[in-house]
């Protein structure tokens, strides 16, 4: 009688205690098999297979519906929910146990996140905005007709040109990324095309009129403003002051005229730039060059716009060429 009554107050005990069940075993049956849900964000959760059509999943919260895949053990690390990485560690001896449906595998390492190759930013994929670099450019110039007044402003002239060549360089550096400064060196040259000598015309190439130019060489310290921009296109415009070497030289009725003088000139510019490789950039641009008084020394006497003053003189040049930011 008293083994009877124990009996009965251990079953009592028993049944006022919650029951925690073990782990399954890895040998559960093979109709209702462990399968594995893999997340686009990389989260894998380890289910029954019976449990799968209980409910739609959509995974909200992982980034879409997840794929299945047949669970692996002895490949797959687990970590149950709500408890770090380093607290499941088990000896190398004791075989993993089978997870239940509320335990997901360990998301992709972060570590393999880091080492993957982030995406470059504009500075590193446009080369360096700021520091040194070089420009060269070339391109056509065209030379407005030069007009004035010789032997004492008795007799006019007028010198029309044929579209020429301008070649510049130009050392700068890009203070930031919108301001620049720099010395500019061109190279112009136009062919003269006619001579008007009061109400008398020559053309270059006929008996009276032979072949004669006009050769230009500015030096100018610039200033150039930069639009910013995220992309690879920047637009910029920008303006120089110094002076520029003019020689002329022209053949006229058997004589040989030449001319010559530093002139004081200034310049302005606009254009844009499109980068092609990190540090290199396409360039294109409109420079107007204009020389306020282009007054000339001569080496002949009587000899075309010789000791005279004459009107403003322009040249224009549309250009292309690169530039090289170090």
């Amino acid at each position: 009688m008293y083994k009877y009554v124990n009996y009965i107050t251990v079953v009592a005990l028993l049944a006022a205690s919650p029951v925690v069940l073990g782990e399954p075993s890895v040998t559960t049956s093979t109709n209702d098999p462990m399968v594995m849900k893999v997340y686009p964000d990389g989260t894998k959760v380890v289910v029954r297979w019976s449990e799968i059509g209980k409910a739609v999943d959509n995974g909200e919260k992982h980034g879409g519906a997840p794929r299945i895949i047949a669970y692996d053990p002895g490949k797959d690390g687990i970590v149950p929910i709500g408890q770090p990485a380093a607290t499941v560690a088990t000896p190398q001896s004791t075989p993993t146990p089978m997870p239940s449906a509320s335990s997901v595998v360990n998301p992709e390492s972060s570590n393999a996140a880091n080492t993957a190759p982030s995406p470059m930013s504009d500075t590193d994929d446009y080369g360096p905005m700021e520091g040194f670099g070089f420009r060269s450019n070339v391109g056509v110039a065209f030379q407005q007709s030069q007009s004035g007044r010789n032997n004492q402003r008795s007799q006019y002239q007028s010198v029309t040109f044929q579209p020429g060549i301008r070649f510049d360089i130009e050392p700068f550096y890009n203070v930031t990324d919108w301001l620049s400064v720099g010395v500019e060196s061109a190279f112009i040259y136009n062919q003269i095309h006619s001579l008007q000598i009061d109400s008398t015309y020559f053309y270059s190439g006929d008996s009276r009129l032979g072949n004669g130019a006009l050769y230009q060489v500015p030096i100018l310290a610039n200033v150039r403003f930069q639009f910013p921009s995220d992309g690879p296109f920047r637009g910029y415009c920008g303006g120089g002051v110094g002076g520029v070497w003019d020689y002329s030289t022209v053949s006229l009725g058997g004589s040989n005229f030449t001319n010559y003088q530093w002139n004081y000139a200034f310049q302005l510019t606009t254009g844009f730039v499109y980068t092609i490789a990190p540090g290199l950039d396409l360039d294109t641009s409109f420079k107007a060059l204009c020389t306020p008084n282009p007054l000339s020394q001569a080496n002949t006497s009587g000899s075309v716009f010789g000791d005279e003053q004459v009107n403003a003189a322009y040249s224009y040049a549309a250009e292309v060429g690169l530039v090289w930011r170090f």
